[in-house]
């Protein structure tokens, strides 16, 4: 099935909807679209947020997804995720963004935070249930978030809290054994004390058949999440809001098969399990006639564990003569402090006349992560005879303890400055001091049981960034805007390399460090709301210059010795333009269409570590060159409900490590439903006609006694459907 024709028609149907409502009269500003940002430094519409934006309020999110953030990802224009592990934790905008975390120190390039709290590489606990809002922001953030969001930020709410008392809650039933319960209640505790509180699970079994064991539910998953909120007015000018996350995920990991098939043969099957705790207080008022001020302070501690069946089989006869039995855990504790103050100006604040808001703020970041890694595994080929590569048998038994700890400090400011009734420049400007400290442990028990080796690093950069836009209000309700945004990463260290160095390889210890890598965003957009806030529709085109550009690929220290096989990082250089585009048109009061678009090129322009496979010239790993999402929906005033997405991304390189690609993909979603005052049911259905697709893949040797290197792929989910029904009052 092809849809060039959809794509080009919502291309150009974008362009269409800009063109003709650009010539209309200006409009008063409406609702149905528009939302309020706080993601910025102060509560903007969307419409003002002069950067490449997909916002999806509580309505979108209820409407689309069952349980998950990674299932919103599908939303956004030049979003992609890595399916590294039973839930989407690793996420890549406009090709940019971590593919997995097995060693070393946590570096992401895109940020993701729930009320305040910063879950950056960890943000698989993030459930759709009771979320208020979320936004994301494409392209380099490094006023506002600093090192966190080199390629943008995800920036979700749940719900505030509300002076009349509520309840919410979802019961779900579908296929693959999945059973979700959500409850919300909220309400007045006092006059000036409002409280919110959720709790969230769910199962199911999780797409696989355990052949050997006779299981169904080795990739399962076992989710909890708890929320509490509660907003306290302590004064006519002061109010301080709390919010607390605990999220307990049990789940299963037993997704890869050597036929790349849906069932599985392993023995050991692996736990990807995550226990979170954390908390925020934001605090806010005013200083004087002339002076905001803001508090902004977060804790999470979190308890992770990634195991897995390193040789995807048993020795029940699955690998013939050979005994092939591996199994490999990472144990992490990661804990992590910030604190953001603000100064800002009011409306009687403002400089130069009246004509300039400004801002200035400090924020400080602690993050401390202990690992403990381990492989334990045995491999006997005796059955080939004498010229066995391990006749007798290889056994292998080593151990990573890491424990990595580190600081920033970092100050900002910005000017929004209003030239004229049309015209505004904006300006932001950060310059953050990272610190860090890293220490680890390697235990060879089987070939060096006395001699571990132990290494330690103590980086220290200082890191800027920030962002010059100017936007122009062609009307009330649409405008221009052109930025050049200046994003930052800190630096790292490959520690796995560290241990392998021998004399004659071409890896030194001087490639042991990488450099901070810097991005240039150009960036220009338009958006518009039109037809009393029925209509609206942007567009952005960008080109990103990547300096240092940080690769991290796959490198055979010794070759003919699989075990010498480690992950590198090294710097290099990258380019990457193109395309986003959102339209939505609520047509008639019960019709709404809406759709979204990403185009993106990309370029590895240079590198500076010899990889496995040429990189120079090919594309970002994870980077489509399209992604898009369409679709309808209906709402009657009889309550009747339908929604149809079709949604779709273009074949992507899985890794820097070789040059294999997944496919190009589409699959559909439905959803019909009746709603009444308080009482909701809904059908559903998603990936419909079952389409297969692809959210990882690995090319190397894992079949005994030659090692073929080989692609393996995992999959998406397969077509589940069931029954919601919701309650409210």
């Amino acid at each position: 099935m092809s849809f060039k024709t959809p794509f080009l028609a919502l291309f150009a149907g974008s362009f269409a909807l800009v063109s003709f409502a650009a010539d209309k009269p200006s409009l008063p500003k409406a609702p149905v679209f528009e939302e309020l940002v706080v993601s910025e430094f102060r509560q903007t519409p969307a419409i003002d947020v002069n950067t490449s934006l997909t916002q999806l309020n509580q309505a979108e999110i209820e409407d689309f997804s069952l349980q998950h953030f990674e299932e919103l990802v599908q939303l956004v224009p030049n979003m992609n995720y890595s399916g590294e592990g039973s839930r989407a934790r690793y996420f890549q905008i406009r090709g940019i963004g971590e593919l997995e975390q097995y060693q070393g120190a946590p570096n992401p390039s895109v940020g993701f935070i729930i009320d305040d709290i910063d879950l950056s590489g960890i943000g698989g606990i993030a459930t759709t249930f009771d979320l208020q809002q979320v936004d994301v922001l494409r392209g380099p953030q490094a006023t506002r978030f600093g090192a966190s969001a080199l390629a943008g930020m995800v920036y979700a709410q749940s719900a505030a809290p509300s002076k009349e008392t509520s309840i919410n809650s979802q019961g779900l039933l579908g296929s693959d054994g999945q059973v979700g319960v959500g409850v919300a209640l909220g309400g007045s505790l006092s006059d000036n004390l409002q409280g919110r509180i959720s709790a969230h699970s769910f199962s199911a079994d999780g797409f696989r058949d355990n052949v050997y064991l006779r299981r169904d539910d080795t990739n399962s998953r076992d989710e909890l999440n708890l929320r509490g909120k509660l907003a306290w007015q302590i004064t006519d000018d002061w109010q301080a809001t709390v919010s607390g996350l605990y999220a307990d995920f049990q789940n299963g990991y037993d997704a890869w098969a050597i036929d790349n098939g849906s069932n599985t043969y392993s023995d050991k099957p692996g736990d990807d399990s995550q226990k979170t705790s954390a908390a925020s207080v934001k605090l806010t008022g005013s200083i004087g006639a002339a002076v905001d001020f803001v508090s902004i302070t977060s804790y999470a501690a979190s308890d992770i564990v990634f195991s897995y069946d390193a040789d995807w089989g048993n020795n029940d006869g699955y690998w013939g003569g050979y005994v092939y039995d591996y199994f490999s855990r990472t144990d992490r504790e990661r804990s992590s402090a910030t604190q953001e103050f603000r100064f800002q100006s009011s409306e009687d604040g403002r400089v130069f006349g009246g004509s300039t808001d400004w801002l200035i703020g400090l924020h400080g970041r602690e993050l401390d992560e202990k690992s403990d890694s381990s492989l334990v595994g045995f491999y006997d080929d005796s059955v080939d005879g004498p010229g066995a590569f391990c006749p007798g048998g290889c056994d292998e038994k080593t151990r990573l303890k890491s424990d990595y700890d580190s600081a920033s400090l970092a100050v900002f400011g910005k000017l929004d400055s209003a030239l004229s009734e049309h015209w505004q420049l904006t300006a932001g400007l950060r310059f953050e001091r990272w610190e860090a400290d890293y220490s680890d442990t390697f235990f060879d028990y089987v070939y060096a049981p006395s001699m571990p080796v132990s290494n330690a690093f103590e980086p220290k950069e200082n890191m800027w960034g920030g962002d010059l836009t100017l936007s122009y209000a062609l009307t009330d309700t649409s405008n221009l805007y052109g930025l050049i945004a200046r994003g930052y990463k800190a630096g790292g260290f490959n520690v796995n390399l560290a241990r392998n160095l021998v004399p004659g390889q071409e890896q030194t210890a001087a490639d042991i460090p990488y450099d901070p890598e810097y991005l240039l965003n150009y960036e220009l957009g338009y958006k518009g709301l039109w037809f009393g806030g029925r209509l609206m529709a942007d567009v952005s085109l960008f080109y990103m210059d990547r300096k240092d550009m940080q690769i991290k690929s796959g490198a055979q220290i010794t070759p003919g010795d699989p075990d010498s096989f480690v992950f590198v990082t090294s710097n290099g250089k990258g380019s990457s333009y193109g395309l986003e585009t959102t339209v939505a048109w609520q047509f008639t009061d019960s019709w709404q269409v809406f759709g979204a678009l990403g185009l993106l090129q990309s370029k590895v322009e240079s590198y500076k570590f010899t990889p496995q496979e040429e990189l120079v010239g090919r594309e970002f790993a994870y980077a489509p060159p399209y992604t898009f999402s369409i679709g309808t929906s209906y709402r009657s005033q009889q309550g009747w409900f339908g929604r149809l997405d079709v949604l779709g991304k273009g074949a992507f390189y899985y890794d820097y490590s070789h040059n294999r690609k997944s496919k190009a993909y589409q699959i559909v979603n439905l959803k019909l439903g009746k709603e009444w005052q308080r009482w909701a049911v809904y059908a559903w259905g998603r990936n419909i006609f079952d389409n297969e697709y692809y959210t990882r893949g690995f090319y190397f040797g894992n079949e005994p006694p030659a090692f073929p290197e080989t692609l393996y792929t995992k999959f998406g989910d397969p077509r589940t459907y069931g029954m919601t029904v919701n309650y409210s009052f």
